[in-house]
């Protein structure tokens, strides 16, 4: 915007300085056409910042280390497409608040792709663009928010972690009350109005001289639990996630439900059942969009 302004403070100079010099139509004309690009500039700035419109392309789920990118529409420039805009966006990665910046130069109706650095897991996450509107000579701009939304999920690669599962420790086995008739396993109780009759241990009640009650039991496991640490150091947290991705993905293929379990220090814990791939899935889907407390402290 500097240089187009002394480009044009030249020339008006110079245009001026014809006109006084050489005094026929020719100088009027030219002085005419360099004073009237400053109200053109204005005029085709606001117009344009008045029917400029964006939109973002940036719903994905990607894999770390997988290149991507974000592409931005601008369109409603019809009438001048040559109108420059300067686009700037903030972008937040979720789970440690880091900020970056976006900018790139637009010009007219278009399509620009920003390149996205997938270094680290977490969710990068923008809401709006400040977009300043330029005329076709760069002299004017005029400011606007713009409402673009959109986000970048970073995933997990699995990381075998240094000591593999013993798969049965991961199995405990329980007994919980069944509506089954008939079961193998039962439990025995003191008979309650409104038990059906069937249901009456006779042999047992003899002995006992009172009714006693047949009460269907069903072997059931308990919760397998990974623990995820979090850690505001991005290494160390990419491979804490691997690892409870690996090691999720290796108890779903042996059938073993578990929980995964996430608990900053001094804080509530926050735990995700996990008994398929598509519990998996949104689990580590919230895990990256939790933000990760800044006085946390390694374990």
């Amino acid at each position: 915007m500097l240089r187009s302004w002394v480009i044009y403070i030249l020339s008006l100079l110079g245009a001026v300085a014809f006109f006084l010099f050489y005094k026929m139509w020719l100088s009027w004309f030219i002085l005419l056409i360099v004073i009237s690009i400053l109200p053109v500039a204005i005029l085709i700035s606001v117009t344009c910042s008045m029917f400029f419109k964006m939109e973002a392309d940036a719903f994905r789920k990607v894999l770390k280390g997988e290149e991507t990118e974000i592409s931005f529409t601008s369109f409603g420039l019809d009438a001048f497409p040559y109108a420059l805009s300067l686009v700037k966006i903030k972008l937040v990665e979720t789970m440690t608040g880091e900020v970056s910046m976006i900018r790139f130069l637009s010009q007219g109706n278009t399509t620009d792709s920003v390149i996205i650095k997938t270094d680290h897991c977490g969710t990068y996450r923008f809401t709006s663009a400040k977009v300043r509107i330029y005329d076709l000579f760069g002299l004017i701009f005029i400011p606007r928010t713009l409402e673009v939304a959109g986000e970048v999920v970073v995933l997990p690669t699995p990381c075998i972690p240094q000591a593999m599962p013993d798969l049965s420790g991961f199995k405990a086995k329980g007994l919980q009350k069944s509506n089954v008739p008939n079961a193998e396993i039962y439990d025995i109780r003191e008979y309650i109005a409104g038990d059906p009759v069937k249901r009456i241990h006779w042999k047992l009640s003899a002995k006992k001289d009172m009714l006693m009650i047949k009460e269907s039991q069903e072997e059931t496991f308990g919760h397998s639990r990974l623990y995820l640490p979090l850690s505001r150091d991005r290494d160390k947290l990419d491979h804490y996630l691997g690892e409870v991705l690996f090691t999720s993905k290796y108890l779903l293929k042996h059938d073993i439900e578990h929980r995964i379990r996430v608990l900053p220090s001094g804080r509530r814990e926050i735990a995700f059942d996990v008994a398929s791939e598509t519990d998996l899935d949104k689990a580590i889907i919230d895990i990256l969009h939790m933000p990760i407390p800044e006085d946390l402290e390694d374990e």
